[in-house]
């Protein structure tokens, strides 16, 4: 009985330990936008140096310094693509019933199948595996990234009438810094090639910056004036991407085997709120934006409990950690 309490208490605290902190970085960038201490303008900057510079180099130094003696996990990559697959598909699908203005369908599909992974699910999993090889989080980006991308905008231009050449999608998917930055550090880890240590050390520190800032401009990003869209579908879409896809494919993932690193990336995947950019997509194919921020802002909010619910799930099951 005492045994039974004491690993519940400790599974406890390694959930809390793994979420709080990722709170506690969005709470101050969201105190600081209201403090006025960074406005709208400055987070847009901000956002461009995480996504052009420090998580490139973040997911290209954590996939070099990969033991070679470590096999990527095909199975968790291969079954995180089939899975994002089959959620654009069935959306695809439903997506007519569900929304009424074909202007919030193509938002509706991927505010619930495309997740924050990068700004979010990454600093997840380094939280539940600090100074362990994570190299299969940031292969899971080469994995899953070109799929939100391509799907959603497909999505997006379905519904929108508008013309989009299919190169321009390629060359997005090709052109992705996050993308870039992960196959150079598996080309350098594939060939044994080490970056000087003159050269190392600052891109290490500049690296380091990226989840703490990506964490902190989610939070000041927030913006609750933009909760104004039509209740039904938001609850629908809030649902579907924090609650029911997790527990459709998080289980399905573990009957497979999947554990330890490969299973919280895949939580990363699957249970992380609404990716930031959904955003400034929707608006730049014609979706109805205030649904796409309203989707964004509601499942960023509410993540961190169901996320916080998921990891310690699976944590009292062995599974993580």
């Amino acid at each position: 009985m005492i045994s039974g309490v004491k690993r519940l208490l400790n599974d406890l605290l390694f959930s809390v330990r793994t979420v709080f902190p990722l709170l506690l970085m969005m709470l101050a960038g969201l105190v600081a936008r209201r403090l006025k201490v960074i406005d709208a303008e400055g987070v847009k900057q901000a956002n461009r140096a995480v996504f052009f510079v420090f998580l490139p180099l973040l997911l290209g130094l954590n996939m070099m310094d990969a033991p070679h003696d470590a096999a990527p996990d095909f199975l968790a990559l291969g079954y995180a693509m089939a899975a994002v697959t089959l959620t654009f598909t069935a959306l695809f699908v439903l997506a007519p019933h569900l929304c009424g203005n074909p202007r919030t369908r193509g938002v509706f599909i991927q505010g619930v199948a495309r997740s924050n992974y990068a700004i979010y699910g990454i600093p997840l999993v380094l939280m539940m595996y600090p100074d362990q090889d994570t190299s299969v989080a940031a292969l899971m980006v080469v994995a899953v990234v070109p799929l939100f991308n391509l799907m959603s905008t497909i999505a997006l231009l379905v519904y929108s009438g508008k013309n989009v050449k299919p190169w321009s999608i390629v060359k997005g998917v090709l052109l992705n810094p996050l993308i870039i930055g992960t196959l150079t550090g598996f080309a350098l880890w594939l060939f044994r090639w080490r970056i000087p240590d003159i050269l190392y050390t600052p891109l290490s520190s500049l690296g380091s910056i990226a989840t703490p800032l990506a964490l902190f401009l989610l939070g000041a990003s927030l913006d609750y004036s933009k909760v104004r869209s039509n209740a039904r579908l938001l609850t629908l879409g809030v649902l579907g991407r924090l609650v029911l896809v997790p527990m459709v494919f998080l289980p399905l993932a573990a009957l497979l085997g999947i554990r330890g690193i490969s299973l919280a990336a895949l939580i990363a995947v699957f249970a992380t709120p609404t990716a930031v950019s959904s955003y400034p997509m929707s608006q730049q194919l014609g979706g109805d934006e205030d649904y796409a921020a309203a989707q964004v802002v509601l499942t960023t909010a509410l993540s961190a409990g169901t996320v916080f619910l998921w990891v310690f799930l699976f944590k009292s099951l062995g599974f993580v950690g």
